[in-house]
């Protein structure tokens, strides 16, 4: 699926007091700090600017600003962001995945109706961070949450890493939490005394369900 997005934001200078926040926070690194200049309205030494082609309408800016410095404009030209995954090797995206421990068909981001296969296609054209993934697919910008983890493990599986590679700007942190998915061999069970001795976790039927994911591109069934 593509977002469309419908705002953008703007940083009202004289009230920016450069602390940062919103750089930090935003998913598509669309801010930046820079020096202030002479005649830029504000009293403080740098002040935050935005590239307003990378906004993606997350809003994190928005809600962690503490002092009322950014603004949304509703865009006089909504426009749509999103990767065709039928454009990129089935083969890789299904390696991939797999590699990352999501389905193929998976919807990774609830707010952009983002797909496995989708993240992982931006990430083979050569999205090499969270915040790249992004500004590909639009994927990371509604809730900025739930698929946050997902998408670091594709660009990790990618030979990426899992930390920041372009800090300060989008200095944001980031790493592999566990999951189920590590305790997996290739074929995708679970040793026996793995799952007696976490038998409160539904370790086994949550890997079924994943299994049932890749079920669909397993070259034997094909």
């Amino acid at each position: 699926m593509t977002k469309i997005v419908r705002m953008v934001a703007e940083v009202v200078s004289d009230r920016c007091t450069g602390c940062a926040l919103c750089v930090y926070v935003c998913p598509t690194a669309a801010l930046e700090l820079r020096d202030r200049v002479p005649g830029d309205a504000g009293r403080s030494r740098r002040v935050a600017v935005l590239s307003p082609a990378e906004c993606y309408n997350a809003q994190n800016c928005l809600e962690i600003c503490p002092d009322d410095a950014i603004v949304m404009h509703p865009l006089e030209t909504p426009f749509r962001v999103g990767v065709d995954a039928s454009t990129a090797d089935k083969d890789a995206v299904r390696e991939l995945c797999r590699a990352a421990g999501i389905g193929v068909k998976q919807l990774i981001c609830m707010c952009a109706e983002t797909t496995g296969e989708e993240l992982a296609a931006a990430v083979l054209a050569g999205a090499d961070s969270p915040e790249a993934v992004s500004l590909a697919t639009g994927a990371r910008t509604g809730c900025t949450e739930l698929c946050h983890q997902p998408i670091v493990a594709l660009v990790a599986a990618a030979g990426f890493g899992d930390r920041p590679p372009r800090v300060p700007r989008g200095f944001q942190s980031y790493g592999l939490a566990a999951r189920a998915t590590d305790l997996a061999s290739d074929d995708g069970t679970v040793d026996e005394a793995l799952l007696e001795q976490y038998a409160h976790y539904p370790l086994a039927s949550d890997l079924r369900a994943l299994q049932g994911d890749f079920g669909e591109w397993r070259p034997e069934d094909e």
